[in-house]
């Protein structure tokens, strides 16, 4: 059976727009803040330990001082994507090993020592 011009380019089109939908619902679904507790902003002043500046996500760890004056490890292993961080301004050079900066996180819900990174403040000021 040939199909008329006008229905095989319909049928092209409905695959093709499936085919995307395929690609696109893991996507948005990996994307999502939905096992952070956004509502949070735990506020840590640290040492930056480890930075992967790359997409999909920054990611960095840094070292703290806890309350009862212990060092202690903090792990940001979700942020913006690298793009939107360099498109902002913020470097590798500011966040590299061994630099100061205050970072803003929400804890996982399924694992409150880990965080998605919300902000980082550096020393003079600047906020992303």
């Amino acid at each position: 059976m040939v199909l008329p011009a006008f229905a095989f380019r319909r049928a092209i089109r409905v695959a093709t727009l499936a085919a995307l939908a395929a690609v696109a619902l893991p996507a948005a679904a990996h994307h999502s803040l939905g096992p952070y507790d956004v509502e949070q902003s735990i506020h840590f002043d640290g040492v930056v330990e480890t930075l992967r500046l790359e997409n999909p996500h920054i990611a960095l760890t840094l070292s703290v001082t806890k309350g009862d004056g212990k060092r202690g490890t903090v792990n940001f292993v979700e942020g913006a994507p690298a793009g939107r961080i360099a498109h902002m301004g913020l470097t590798s050079a500011d966040l590299a090993v061994g630099k100061p900066i205050k970072a803003i996180g929400a804890p996982r819900r399924d694992d409150p020592n880990l965080y998605y990174l919300k902000a980082v403040i550096l020393p003079d000021g600047r906020r992303f």
